[in-house]
């Protein structure tokens, strides 16, 4: 019986070996970073107009759902967003559903500054991850500004063609005197061969109240909504990306 494990042993430990030389050696931390802009600068060259059906739910500190908004966003090229509003149900949390809507599809102010890249950013190699199935690097991220919007945290790079495929962090300042922290997930996928973001994990500790979590998911997509033979649909790969894993 030990004779068999150790034998088993050696043949993972070889066939990781192989594996890891079939990978090739992980690239130095600017590489991986330099790669990183470049695919961002190449998704943001290629991305047409689109509308996403975009679902954002509110849940209470007992994971209780408290409001629901769903919402049809277009996006056209190069920076402008339109939304309109399908449904909504919540009181007070509506409300606060219907602010963060407002604020995703606003006309974006000092971007570059809020970008995660090397002119905002420190980045450390920290190691390498599977995630779904895909061998990620993984970067630490500390911001050089203590400014609203900006995570303190870690990202994830696909090895493979280096896309960002995950953030996750804390913001380093407080949005408002009420949020005291506010932790971040971001998760990003591929949809008709272009890089989107598409769902978000959001968990704040509010005063007084205490924790609220807000999920949004983009849940169907659809081409340029000027072509009349564009129809919605359930994109799998946008479906894929939603999965958050907190």
């Amino acid at each position: 019986m030990l004779r068999s494990t150790i034998s088993g042993l050696m043949v993972l430990l070889f066939g990781g070996l192989a594996l890891a030389q079939q990978q090739g050696p992980t690239p130095d931390l600017n590489t991986i970073v330099a790669r990183m802009m470049a695919m961002r600068r190449q998704n943001h060259d290629r991305i047409k107009a689109y509308t996403v059906k975009r679902d954002y739910q509110l849940l209470d500190k007992q994971s209780q759902p408290k409001a629901q908004v769903v919402a049809d966003i277009t996006y056209l090229p190069p920076d402008q967003k339109q939304y309109r509003i399908e449904s909504s149900s919540g009181g007070m949390g509506e409300k606060i559903l219907r602010d963060i809507l407002a604020k995703e599809t606003e006309a974006p102010k000092e971007a570059q500054r809020k970008e995660i890249s090397p002119e905002n950013y420190d980045f450390k190699l920290v190691g390498e991850e599977a995630f779904n199935g895909r061998r990620c690097y993984v970067l630490s991220i500390q911001p050089k500004r203590q400014e609203k919007d900006m995570l303190k945290g870690k990202i994830w790079v696909d090895a493979e063609n280096y896309n960002l495929y995950r953030i996750e962090g804390q913001v380093v300042k407080s949005p408002s005197w009420w949020v005291r922290d506010l932790y971040i997930l971001m998760s990003f996928a591929c949809v008709d061969g272009v890089w989107l973001h598409t769902a978000t994990h959001a968990v704040a500790d509010v005063r007084f109240k205490g924790k609220y979590v807000m999920n949004s998911r983009d849940v169907e997509y659809s081409a340029a909504p000027q072509s009349s033979a564009s129809t919605s649909r359930r994109n799998p790969g946008i479906m894929a990306g939603v999965a958050i894993n907190p």
